[in-house]
């Protein structure tokens, strides 16, 4: 899946759904864990969510660097366990401003150590929970979140309260 914010310099008229882009630094090392995030990136998409996965060989400075290119243009949220977290409704709360915005977001899974401070006070940033998890967990966790707030949206069974 690749990170092409308008491939064909194309440029529609009238309303467009801004896209999500979720960022991982490195494919998830267990089968399991790369089976689901693959399931939910492709249920995601149709509905303009994108995965964008880099090498777990780039620093973490060459990581952030690659992210903050990529979303010059957009919004930028980092993953940090002392972010704002919620529940499923602030969940979807945040996807329909998301998918309702003028400009791309970007939300960035961090490195396997996480972000360093100091990019953490220069970016806004949500939770997944106070819990610890790997970085592949919390991808499954994310993309299982937006999927969950896109079917909500539609109004689908998906989700039971």
């Amino acid at each position: 899946m690749s990170l092409r914010p308008n491939p064909d310099d194309v440029w529609r008229s009238g309303r467009v759904m801004a896209r999500i882009v979720v960022h991982t630094h490195g494919k998830a090392r267990e089968k399991g864990y790369s089976h689901l995030i693959k399931k939910y990136a492709e249920r995601l998409e149709g509905r303009g969510v994108t995965l964008q996965t880099y090498s777990d060989r780039l620093t973490h400075d060459e990581y952030v660097s690659k992210v903050e290119s990529a979303a010059t243009n957009g919004n930028l949220i980092l993953l940090d366990e002392n972010g704002e977290s919620g529940t499923t409704e602030w969940m979807l709360v945040k996807w329909k401003r998301w998918r309702l915005s003028d400009s791309t977001t970007h939300l960035a899974i961090g490195p396997v150590d996480g972000f360093e401070h100091k990019i953490v006070e220069q970016h806004e940033t949500i939770s997944l929970g106070p819990l610890t998890m790997t970085y592949e967990m919390a991808a499954v966790v994310l993309l299982e979140q937006l999927y969950r707030a896109s079917e909500i949206e539609r109004g689908s069974p998906y989700h039971r309260d």
